[in-house]
């Protein structure tokens, strides 16, 4: 088999659904078909709520796509990080929101018997380092202290300590997402792109194929907002990629894991109807520090001959914490879920039901925790800093251009100015240079064939096509008109 430069979640039949093709009214849109906007879709629907979902290509193949797809709440050094200023409640929190959420996904995958290759699995941090053995032993009590059946262990097959808990799962994102969309299929609309938001009189009117849909409210599901106001929200994050493959092996092995060293090593295993694979990540880096897309991915690819290799980006925010919730705090009309810090599939779901709640006018312990407009602290102070200059230094690096790849050409055309990739055939791939949300020039990933925007994540397929946001335009160049 030759490799594919694709994430193994893409190997399955996902039927397209209609799209957009007139006006419509209902009380809560939900922008965005990834795990986020399927799970919010679901949990609103189960409550009565006459909700709508719109995606602009087609569910589960976005973000969540490229997901290693750990169901866990085991996750690297987030308490660590949440408890450096002093926030031991805070770390608390979130780790009681994530096993909530963890039984929560598996309750839904359970209720709808949904098919999605669900397996109980181990979890395990780790450190193959001597000196962050007194971190993981700080972890380890607070799990303990926090009532976390967890087990201290040495001396395993791939690390030298390691923390371990048995209640966690693994599972495939997109055959998930498929499942709740044909659950859910008549409330879907695919092909469908958001173009702008107008409010009035607590009615908002959202554009869509040229139709309109009004709504009380609209849950903004896309992985990273469209807008830079309110919140500033670029300054306030920043967005890391990390290089994933897979590669068969002989063995299924009921374990996931993740480490607190400096080079990120994430891995799990995965078995379909015919073999089973090892999954793994590693090189994670924020966007900013990217030198070559290719080189990285060679790096990957010095690990194991893999049979799929692929990207993915997160948003790591400056708290360490989601942004779920209002954008207002007076005004329920827009609500927001992003920021999952490489945790998507817990914190997707733990959104849906905070998002739920708030639609519902619910009482929900977790609201004040991930609200987007939540207080100042000096843990956000500290880190606001580094991640506005980061933000600032990827604009100002993009604009240098593409100067690891030969085969990239900028100029003009037309009056406009264009990239242009000449593939092996020697056919031009011709595409508007700037990325529409904050106009940074984009690298062509000649791996994944796409164009990658490095300051916030955005990405368009080799054409021009829009395919993750934040940006919510394509750049097509054939009859376009630069954004």
């Amino acid at each position: 088999m030759l490799m594919k430069n694709k994430s193994i979640w893409l190997d399955v039949k996902n039927k397209a659904l209609k799209r957009v093709t007139k006006d419509l009214e209902c009380d809560t849109l939900v922008v965005g078909g990834g795990i986020t906007g399927m799970s919010t879709l679901y949990q609103l629907r189960k409550n009565n709520v006459k909700a709508l979902l719109i995606e602009r290509n087609k569910c589960g193949e976005g973000v969540t796509a490229r997901s290693t797809a750990k169901i866990t709440y085991l996750q690297e050094k987030e308490y660590m990080n949440i408890r450096k200023f002093g926030k031991v409640d805070l770390a608390k929190g979130y780790l009681e929101s994530q096993i909530t959420a963890v039984k929560e996904l598996k309750r839904i995958i359970d209720k709808e018997n949904i098919t999605c290759d669900l397996k109980k699995s181990e979890s395990l941090l780790f450190t193959n380092d001597e000196e962050n053995k007194v971190k993981l032993l700080e972890e380890y009590n607070f799990l303990k202290e926090s009532g976390v059946d967890a087990e201290f262990v040495e001396n395993g097959e791939n690390f030298k300590y390691a923390i371990k808990v048995s209640d966690t799962y693994l599972f495939h994102p997109v055959k998930y997402v498929i499942g709740l969309k044909n659950i859910l299929q008549e409330y879907v609309y695919e092909n469908s792109k958001l173009e702008k938001i107008s409010r009035e009189d607590g009615i908002c009117k959202c554009y869509v194929n040229n139709h309109v849909i009004k709504c009380r409210h609209v849950v903004i599901a896309t992985h990273y907002p469209y807008f830079i106001l309110p919140l500033l929200f670029p300054f306030k994050n920043h967005v890391e990629t990390s290089y994933v493959g897979a590669v068969k092996v002989r063995e299924f092995k009921n374990v996931n894991a993740i480490n607190i060293d400096n080079e990120t090593i994430s891995y799990r295993y995965h078995q379909d109807d015919k073999n089973n694979y090892l999954i793994y990540l590693t090189n994670s880096l924020a966007s900013p520090n990217i030198k070559s897309i290719k080189d990285n991915f060679e790096n990957l690819k010095k690990k194991y001959n893999f049979d799929y290799v692929w990207s993915n980006k997160d948003i790591i925010t400056n708290d360490y914490l989601p942004l779920i919730g209002k954008l207002d705090e007076d005004d329920d009309g827009v609500l927001l879920a992003c920021g999952y810090n490489t945790w998507g599939m817990t914190n997707a779901t733990l959104a849906s039901m905070i998002l739920r709640d708030i639609i519902l006018k619910r009482q929900n312990k977790y609201i004040e925790l991930f609200r987007p407009d939540r207080l100042l602290s000096w843990n956000k102070v500290v880190r606001f800093f580094p991640d506005a200059y980061g933000s600032v230094k990827a604009i100002l690096k993009s604009n240098k251009g593409n100067v690891n790849n030969r085969r990239v050409i900028y100029t003009k055309l037309d009056g406009k100015n264009v990239a242009i990739y000449k593939d092996e055939n020697n056919k031009e791939h011709i595409v508007l240079n700037r990325c529409p949300h904050m106009k940074c020039r984009l690298v062509f990933n000649e791996v994944e064939k796409t164009w990658d925007c490095l300051c916030h994540g955005s990405r368009y397929d080799i054409d021009g096509k829009c395919i993750e946001g934040p940006s919510n335009h394509d750049i097509t160049f054939k009859d376009s008109e630069e954004n």
